[in-house]
């Protein structure tokens, strides 16, 4: 008998700092009294994150690199995976992360996940439209179609400003980098979540949720 194919949870945003890998880790451990939910990847150490974790009672199996190996032999329900758009951090072999994830989901177990929308293969063109910015390796746009659902962070640009501007977000070295600077411009800002808004509504209307982070 064919195993029963996982769901993929996409948690988007329009730019780092809206808070999508919180929400997916908060909507993920939640499951854990009931479904075995592993912590496959996290791009960084959250103080606010680790919180999450330590009140649920789930543990992260990793830090920096990951096995997918060691990942399905603990069969697991949900699996948390960071970042889908990254590279070679699998201590198995190299790939990316949304590769890795098509594993996961083959052998039966549910993928809760993050990606910037920017970072999609056809949609990054759009993004580049705004700032001259683009991305050098993106992600396929069959992610978001076999999503079972689409959930945005929708926040303030003016409070992702704010956060950038207050070193909230990133290193010192980052923040000051160019493209930096350009993407968390407030009109920059303010175009990106529009263009989100509008392609979502527009094409992924049934699966999408908007989650408003208000803080």
């Amino acid at each position: 008998m064919e195993k029963k194919r996982g769901k993929l949870y996409l948690f988007t945003g329009y730019a780092p700092g809206a808070g999508k890998s919180y929400l997916m880790v908060q909507r993920a451990v939640e499951q854990s009294e009931d479904r075995k939910v592993v912590i496959g990847f996290l791009n960084s150490d959250h103080r606010d994150v680790a919180q999450i974790l330590k009140d649920h009672h789930v543990k992260r199996m990793f830090r920096r690199k990951y096995s997918v190996k060691k990942i399905l032999e603990q069969h697991p329900d949900v699996v948390v995976m960071d970042e889908l758009g990254m590279y070679g951090l699998n201590k198995d072999q190299k790939s990316f992360v949304y590769e890795d994830v098509e594993v996961m989901l083959q052998a039966g177990i549910d993928v809760y996940a993050s990606a910037n929308l920017k970072r999609f293969q056809s949609l990054n063109p759009k993004f580049k439209e705004i700032t001259g910015i683009g991305i050098k390796t993106t992600i396929p746009d069959s992610f978001l179609e076999m999503a079972e659902a689409i959930i945005f962070v929708d926040r303030e640009p003016a409070l992702m400003r704010l956060d950038f501007r207050k070193g909230r977000l990133f290193e010192r070295e980052r923040m000051n980098s160019r493209i930096m600077q350009k993407n968390f411009k407030l009109d920059n800002l303010k175009a990106y979540r529009s263009l989100c808004l509008k392609i979502l509504k527009e094409s992924y209307r049934e699966k999408l949720e908007i989650h408003q982070r208000n803080s």
